[in-house]
């Protein structure tokens, strides 16, 4: 208590010494936009504001510099407005470009002030700046005083876009309507530098030598166009400038030596700026348009203004001094205040302290005692619940690992149960009362398939993995794609069944692949409960200015009690009074699924009045997030195994047809479950040459010892799963061309991702159709085949003997992978072939002659020529490179052996590639 006591005490003392300062320190700040601060006027404006700035010391200015860049300034202004500015100055580059972000800063209640230049916005507090126009009238009015109203001029306005330029120029234009005798022969874009001044002057020569005045907007330009003149031995022609600024080659300098013969005075206004800011802040009312007088100073009046600019500045230099020594002053007060204060609390504080140190002491000990128990106290509540909360959640991950494996655990067996009745009822020896009880039995397996996808789907929407894939569809479209599958047994009950519609047209945004099981699910429930010559209405609604579309399914059907209706949507509840009783699963999945699509399913039902399910879904895409809506690239996968809810009868499914001869492919099965692998080696054993392995790593040595066509592989297996299987094959050279079939009982859209990330050609969930697997393998064996056949990369290393064996087999497999891993290696030959397999040349001769019925020399050869035609067709390397790369020792060797073997060069074999249409 006494430390914490002396602390606060202490801290007492350190705010007040904070708040001394702070009395003095800067209340506002004000942001400063400069177009450009690269020239002497707009270096005054910013002296200036400085200098008034000293008799404000409550604001702080933040400066930025856009260097004559819009797109630059307009990034500044944001970063002012990030900087919590209380007043924005701002001097626009150009009037259209800022107006916008101007705009934005007003509106959110931040004052503006412009400075010289004008915006394109009516979104300000006020403007300061001089009369532009008056400045182009006085020069113009100027001009033909000089001239006697007679003579030739040339005119150069500064950047163009700005207000400067446009209001100078049309003052200037229209003062010399006014003479007749005045002729304005070319006006030149200077954009308020010397560099463009010239440029555009050398293009404009010929009017230079015409010319008898030469205005320019600026000085800066004036004295640039006096410099190219000179240079030119033009002598005749006189210069008038804007600005008038007091530094050395600036107006009043230039004019004073007469290098120009005019030059108006454009005040910078910086200190009017200031003055106006601090009205602002302080709640006084300002002029929305404040323009500053101008005089025209040439030879009769530049020394009386070098002398008045002269004693100003001197006046400003002593008022700085003096407000120097005053903050000095302020500041040594400052801190002598701070030091009495400090003094002050401590005294204060050890008077304190002396009348509260005796309870302190006294009440201490006890405090602590009562603070020590119940720390303790807290310490064993706490661990208590932090062991209480791990085992709630080890128990409940647990159930949800065991609720899912148990899940994928049935389709294993349902595929056993299914595939073999896909294949009995094929045949055509059964009687009718057996192909019903089939028919039967393959509905059950339907529905059984459809209840464990709907515990899973359950599952992943409760972990929150199932990813949302929406589009905008035209919901009566889709409704009557639904309403398809019913209408066999609506016809069947007699049921009125009908779309009723009254606004064509109607879309809305949800994922096809969700929305149909909920709809599949509802009709389910209403022809459930729906009598014989019942009705089953459902009605498409989009009221007006609504963000929504409104869907109702109606029957009047058995209905329900108050008390069902009050559980309809819990999951796993089930009605004592219902004679249908289901699962308990559909109605809270629906509510989940449409919950993720931000929309709302309703229910009205009355016990023998019938049942009306209410649901609204997005018509925009504004409520979901971007990697919900589904791409135009992205397929979607709309096939719903619901479709076999009710007595559909499925297609005859007949098995591939079997080659009584010898086996042109083999194919290699890799499954766990040993029934399931024995019926697919059943099945698939007419067709093609089947080996079998029940786990990764025996399928791994049969695929390296066989090397078969295909692999069927199961993902879900002890030891190594599919997955690691598939990483193996794919990386080994001797493997890597296999195409690889995944089999799953898990079908969601991320494993079937996480496959094809992998490489794998095709991915089947279980429980699978027979034929449908049948044809997967035909098609991707057969596709293999018109690869090989049409790309020219790949040699032919079939075994040539029509007796082969697996030693054979092995032989050629292990010689083309030698061959295939040194094709870039020039020194590779028929030594190092022998060396990695352990035999004499005279053995490789032998056995590559009586296996692929070529040399060894030849086929070595003819393989680098087609990796040659590969790389020549399907890359941009140079011949010499592909050359080098297919392992020749030279390109002129490279192309003796090409022409030998194409007929042509390698070049011309290119170009004639080159010229095919594309296919």
């Amino acid at each position: 208590m006494l430390r914490t006591f002396l602390f606060f005490c202490c801290l007492w003392g350190l705010l007040c010494s904070i708040s001394c300062r702070q009395e003095t320190a800067p209340k506002y700040c004000i942001g400063f936009s400069q177009c450009t601060g690269n020239d002497d006027w707009r270096r005054n404006m910013l002296t200036e504001m400085k200098r008034e700035l000293f008799y404000h010391p409550e604001m702080q200015l933040l400066y930025k510099d856009a260097e004559s860049d819009s797109k630059r300034q307009v990034q500044q202004i944001r970063e002012l407005l990030a900087q919590k500015m209380d007043i924005l100055l701002v001097s626009p580059n150009e009037a259209t470009p800022l107006a916008p972000v101007i705009a934005e800063v007003y509106k959110k209640g931040i004052p503006v002030i412009i400075l010289d230049r004008k915006a394109a916005t009516d979104s300000f507090t006020a403007y300061i700046g001089g009369d532009n126009y008056n400045i182009g009238k006085l020069a113009a009015e100027y001009i033909a005083g000089q001239l006697g109203g007679k003579g030739r001029i040339i005119e150069v306005t500064g950047l163009r876009g700005s207000s400067p330029t446009i209001e100078r120029h049309q003052g200037f234009h229209d003062a010399l309507v006014r003479y007749p005798g005045l002729h304005l022969i070319a006006t030149l874009e200077g954009s308020w530098v010397a560099d463009k001044t010239q440029a555009a002057a050398a293009q404009h020569d010929s009017a230079l030598r015409q010319a008898d005045v030469v205005f320019a907007q600026n000085d800066v330009m004036a004295y640039g166009m006096y410099r190219y003149c000179r240079a030119k031995g033009l002598t005749r022609t006189r210069f008038i400038g804007v600005d008038a600024s007091p530094y050395p080659d600036a107006g009043i300098d230039l004019v004073s030596r007469r290098i120009l013969s005019a030059s108006l005075l454009y005040p910078s206004g910086g200190k009017e700026a200031i003055s106006m800011a601090a009205d602002i802040l302080a709640g006084k009312k300002v002029p929305r348009s404040t323009l500053l007088q101008t005089v025209l100073i040439d030879s009769s009046n530049v020394k009386l203004m070098r002398l008045q600019i002269d004693k100003i500045q001197a006046q400003h230099q002593e008022i700085e001094k003096q407000q120097s020594l005053l903050q000095e002053q302020r500041s040594l007060y400052q801190d002598q205040q701070h030091l009495l204060r400090i003094v002050a609390t401590t005294l204060c504080i050890a008077f304190l302290l002396g009348i509260v140190l005796f309870f302190i002491l006294r009440t201490n000990r006890r405090i602590n005692h009562q603070l020590k128990q119940q720390r303790d106290e807290i310490l064993q509540q706490r661990d208590r619940l932090v062991e209480m909360t791990a085992k709630a959640q080890e128990a409940t991950e647990a159930k949800f690992a065991f609720f899912t494996n148990v899940s994928h655990e049935f389709r294993t067996p349902l595929t056993l149960i299914q595939a073999p009745l896909e294949s009995l009822m094929g045949g055509r020896q059964f009687s009718a009362t057996q192909k019903h009880q089939l028919e039967l039995m393959h509905r059950n397996v339907i529905r059984l398939m459809r209840l464990v996808n709907q515990l899973l789907e359950f599952r992943r929407i409760e972990s929150g993995k199932l990813q949302l894939k929406v589009a905008e569809q035209d919901l009566q479209v889709f409704m009557m794609d639904i309403m398809e599958a019913y209408k066999s047994i609506a016809v069947k009950k007699h049921i009125d069944f009908r779309l009723i519609n009254r606004q064509p047209g109607i879309k809305a945004w949800f994922d096809q692949h969700l929305f149909d099981r909920v709809l599949y699910n509802l009709l389910s429930n209403a022809f459930k409960f729906t009598s014989d010559y019942g009705k089953v209405h459902i009605y498409l609604e989009k009221p007006e200015q609504a963000g929504e579309v409104i869907i109702r399914i109606e029957d009047n059907g058995a209905g329900m009690d108050e008390a069902t209706l009050a559980h309809a949507f819990e999951l796993f509840y089930q009605s004592r009074e219902t004679a249908h009783k289901g699962t308990g699963i559909g109605l809270a999945l629906s509510r989940e699924i449409i919950s993720l699509h931000h929309g709302t399913i309703s229910l009205k039902s009355a016990k023998g009045t019938g049942t009306t399910f209410t649901l609204t879904l997005p018509a925009s895409s504004a409520p979901f997030e971007p990697e919900e809506i589904q791409q135009e690239a992205e397929s979607m996968n709309v096939l719903n195994h619901s479709l076999f809810n009710y007595l559909e009868e499925p297609e005859e499914q007949q098995p591939a047809t079997t080659n009584t001869g010898e086996h042109l492919h083999s194919i290699l099965i890799i499954e766990d479950h040993p029934d399931l692998n024995s019926f697919l080696a059943s099945y698939l054993g007419g067709l093609y040459e089947v080996f079998h392995a029940v786990n990764g790593a025996e399928g791994l040595q049969l695929a390296f010892q066989h090397i078969p066509d295909l692999i069927l592989c199961d993902i879900m297996m002890p030891e190594m799963d599919g997955i690691q299987v598939l990483e193996t094959l794919k990386k080994d050279i001797r493997t890597s061309h296999i195409p690889v079939i995944l089999l799953s009982a898990n079908s969601s859209e991320e494993q079937r991702i996480k496959g094809m990330q992998h490489n794998a050609d095709a991915y089947i969930s279980k429980p699978f159709n027979l034929q449908y697997l049948a044809e997967s393998i035909s098609s991707i064996l057969n596709n293999r085949a018109l690869l090989k056949d049409h790309y020219i990369a790949e040699p032919e290393t079939r075994v040539h003997t029509p007796q082969s064996n697996k030693p054979d087999r092995k032989f050629v497999n292990d010689f083309t992978a030698i061959v295939e891993n040194n094709l870039g290696n020039d020194q590779f030959g028929v030594d190092d072939i022998c060396q990695q397999l352990s035999i004499s040349k005279m053995q490789l001769y032998r056995k590559v002659k009586q296996l692929l019925n070529c040399n060894v020399n030849d086929y070595i050869l003819d393989t680098r020529v087609k990796k040659a035609k590969y790389l020549l067709v399907n890359s941009q390397q140079s011949v010499s490179e592909i050359a080098y790369a297919c392992g020749f020792s030279s390109p002129a060797y490279f192309s003796t052996v090409f022409k030998a073997r194409s007929q042509q060069t390698p070049k011309t074999f290119r170009e004639q590639v080159n010229k095919k249409p594309d296919v």
